[in-house]
């Protein structure tokens, strides 16, 4: 597995030592102290020193794979070693070494290279579980602290943003969902999601995503201004995702983990029947992202040539 330079910083001895590895094929799912369940169970508990993860701000899911640093060289290789095949949640997991690699560039014409700043970084050093989170902290720490605030209905409200094309890259998604909503106090957008086959037919665009706005109000607001706006291809179709705050002292709010926002997900969509979403689209999603992940892990263990995307 190849690591971006731009975002090696303090990975960088861990990697010239040999420290770091790659592990790949994890469910969407799987949250970070799943990961370290399994270090547990595995024998590796105290012998890794950190785990670099990515969790989505919206959906609590990971892009697939991970990293993990440990102590020595020498229990990294005998992670190597003895970590391929291990189940975690269910699916077998798959190791790999990590190797700097050059800077890659978006393939987006309208990139700001640099100069680009997601609107919530999502990848960054997991804390651990119990580790206290500061205001505004963004990483997998930040992105688990903000959906049990939304789980409790004290984090803003989410809005669901339909009509949108086919993404480039990230950067792409970002930037457009950062100009649609120029005015508007953002929190984090989510990952574009990808339509439905059974919406290919049908003329206009179908590709969506849920954004959380700092308020109601905000959110009623942008919705006023974009419903039904036009677009390349089509009109937006702007509505409030239905509320799912869990009630006081739900135990899922303390004890989170991605399946909880998965399930809420599943029924959320936008509220009203004029902007609904077709039921199928959340399996849809789930098997549009198999299928995407398991290109991705054949190209990966076919190739030196890994990357972090």
């Amino acid at each position: 597995m190849s690591v971006d330079i731009r975002q090696q910083g303090q990975e960088g001895d861990a990697l010239s030592e040999g420290r770091r590895v790659y592990m790949g094929n994890l469910l969407y799912t799987v949250a970070p102290t799943d990961v370290e369940e399994m270090l547990r169970e595995t024998g590796f508990a105290e012998q890794f020193e950190k785990l670099h993860i990515s969790v989505d701000p919206v959906s609590g899911r990971n892009p697939g794979y991970c990293f993990l640093e440990f102590v020595t060289r020498e229990e990294a290789e005998r992670a190597l070693a003895a970590l391929p095949g291990t189940p975690l949640c269910g699916r077998p997991i798959k190791v790999g070494p990590c190797n700097p690699k050059s800077s890659r560039q978006s393939r987006w014409d309208g990139s700001r290279g640099s100069d680009y700043s997601p609107t919530f970084q999502r990848w960054g050093d997991w804390k651990g579980a119990d580790a206290p989170v500061a205001s505004g902290e963004q990483g997998p720490n930040g992105a688990i602290q903000h959906l049990k605030q939304r789980a409790r209905g004290a984090n803003g409200a989410q809005l669901y943003i339909g009509g949108l094309g086919k993404m480039i890259d990230q950067e792409h998604h970002d930037t457009e969902i950062q100009e649609l909503l120029d005015g508007f106090e953002i929190v984090t957008i989510g990952k574009r999601i990808t339509p439905h086959p059974d919406t290919q037919s049908v003329p206009g665009n179908h590709h969506y995503c849920f954004v959380d706005l700092i308020s109601p109000e905000e959110a009623e607001r942008a919705m006023t201004a974009l419903n039904g706006a036009a677009v390349p291809g089509g009109r937006l179709r702007v509505s409030l995702a239905r509320s799912k705050k869990m009630p006081a002292g739900d135990p899922r709010i303390n004890s989170w983990h991605p399946d909880h926002v998965a399930n809420a997900n599943a029924e959320a969509g936008p509220a009203g029947p004029a902007a609904a979403v077709p039921k199928q689209q959340d399996e849809q999603e789930r098997r549009e992202e198999r299928r995407e992940q398991a290109e991705r892990q054949r190209v990966i263990m076919a190739s030196n040539n890994w990357r972090r995307s």
